[in-house]
């Protein structure tokens, strides 16, 4: 069993690799002009629907209601496994940039985006916070969303939430927009570290996309009272998706 698990986490690797490299040029190419940046967004969106049609896994969104897609959001998942990257980003068909820890823009696949589209964000670092905090703040003027997860990161309490962090939270509450809690299933049992090292199994991706939380009448003071609401809400969908 250990052994198959080994080799789809080979074989998933393989394909995300191979894909990567056949579409890098346009990549390249619609990366080089921000007014085409939505596009390499779609383009890598593509990327991810290829990458799981490929490696067995069945993918499944469920709207509590449904999102404008030319709205401006805070969009707030869990965070249990690497492969939330790629699922969030296959899942859902909005134009949005990450927020995500800087050793994620050292890996060369990831490298291209985060000079781009997306924010790295030093978390060692006070400086590098505040400025990664201050770009997607200019994000969200602009009508672009963010996706961060309040997590901060993948902790070793998985399947329980670690604490959120209040950054995207006041966020939504400074620039007066919607943050919508993402609930993501299955992605832990995907790839149970995490990550790679203990391989991992195809399989469903289930996504639930929660009812987007007014933050209008808001003031920063809120930001935790806010925070702990999305946390609630999560939770008890997970628990309720996964039997807990």
């Amino acid at each position: 069993m250990i052994v198959l698990r080994y080799l789809w986490a080979v074989y998933f690797f393989i394909w995300f690799v191979i894909i990567f490299l056949v579409l890098y040029p346009v990549f390249l190419i619609l990366l080089s002009k921000p007014k085409w940046y939505a596009k390499a967004h779609t383009l890598r969106r593509a990327w991810g629907i290829m990458l799981i049609y490929l490696t067995g896994i069945n993918s499944k969104v469920t709207y509590e209601v449904a999102l404008n897609k030319k709205g401006t959001y805070v969009f707030t998942p869990n965070h249990f496994s690497y492969f939330d990257i790629v699922s969030v980003n296959t899942q859902m068909p909005f134009y949005f940039s990450f927020m995500a820890k800087k050793e994620l823009s050292d890996i060369p696949l990831f490298k291209i985006f985060f000079k781009t589209i997306d924010i790295p964000v030093d978390r060692k670092s006070r400086d590098g916070s505040y400025k990664a905090y201050v770009r997607a703040n200019n994000k969200l003027k602009d009508g672009v969303s963010i996706l961060n997860f309040p997590e901060g990161g993948i902790g070793n309490t998985v399947p329980k939430m670690r604490k959120f962090k209040l950054g995207p939270f006041r966020m939504a509450i400074e620039n007066g927009v919607d943050v919508v809690p993402i609930t993501l299933a299955d992605n832990w049992k995907r790839l149970p570290s995490g990550g790679l090292d203990k391989g991992g199994t195809p399989g469903k991706m289930r996504m639930y996309v929660h009812r987007p939380i007014s933050t209008k009448n808001l003031k920063l003071a809120d930001a935790q009272a806010l925070a702990d609401e999305v946390y609630s809400i999560i939770e008890e969908k997970f628990n309720q998706m996964n039997g807990l």
